[in-house]
């Protein structure tokens, strides 16, 4: 696992030798030691199952964000919609990430995505988290369509919020946290790709190792799929 943030396994036994214990954003409710454990997957829904399992060995349960319009990953291809429907299946929650620089109409836009979600994987969107929400934080207490997300105040503000964004915790490690020391709630999101590339030492090696993956795994889709390049071979 990378090393500027530790190791995944022993982030979560942290956590649980705590006494926390892994809830879904609607079960959150007063100030015990909960755990909101979020994923927003921006790069590889492969990388998010890996993770997933991992924390079912722990008895761990979490929510998965996954972009419905990214250049990086298809939820509807067979492969990602296979990964994505496993993580449901063993009891964790499926969602929508959710970019609403898309849309010029974001409450259309996110209500189009939602109709798409319910429709293809068949269950109810319960909670969204949004991509990049610099500009939706203005507007971040409202919820989208009737339907909740991560930025409003009761999962953002009235607990602790905190985020690997960019390979670190930005505001120092979770057992550093009051909240933590003081066993409260805290809301944690964790990107998969910052932890399941273990050779990597840093966030930019380890983006361009990802990369390189990506690019060995597409090569063999057009072999795959072209005879032309698979005669190259």
């Amino acid at each position: 696992m990378p090393n500027y943030l530790g190791d995944y396994r022993d982030l979560l036994r942290g956590f649980l030798s705590a006494g926390y214990r892994t809830i879904f954003f609607d079960e959150l409710r007063g100030d015990e030691p909960q755990l909101i454990l979020r994923h927003d997957v921006d790069f590889d829904c492969g990388l998010a199952n890996d993770l997933s399992l991992l924390e079912d060995g722990l008895g761990v349960k979490s929510t998965w964000f996954f972009l419905l319009r990214s250049v990086s990953y298809n939820p509807f291809s067979a492969r990602d919609t296979g990964h994505i429907r496993s993580i449901a299946a063993r009891g964790h929650r499926i969602a929508i990430h959710f970019d609403p620089t898309f849309y010029d109409d974001v409450e259309a836009g996110f209500a189009e995505e939602k109709a798409l979600f319910e429709g293809f994987f068949g269950m109810p969107l319960r909670i969204a988290s949004v991509h990049r929400p610099n500009e939706f934080l203005k507007r971040s207490n409202v919820p989208l369509a009737g339907v909740e997300h991560t930025y409003q105040d009761k999962y953002f503000k009235d607990v602790a919020y905190i985020s690997d964004s960019q390979g670190r915790f930005g505001h120092g490690h979770p057992f550093e946290s009051e909240a933590w020391k003081a066993r409260r709630p805290i809301h944690l999101l964790i990107h998969p790709i910052w932890w399941t590339i273990p050779e990597a030492t840093s966030s930019v090696d380890l983006l361009d190792r990802f990369l390189e993956r990506r690019i060995e795994q597409f090569r063999q889709h057009m072999a795959d799929n072209c005879i032309p390049y698979r005669s190259l071979g």
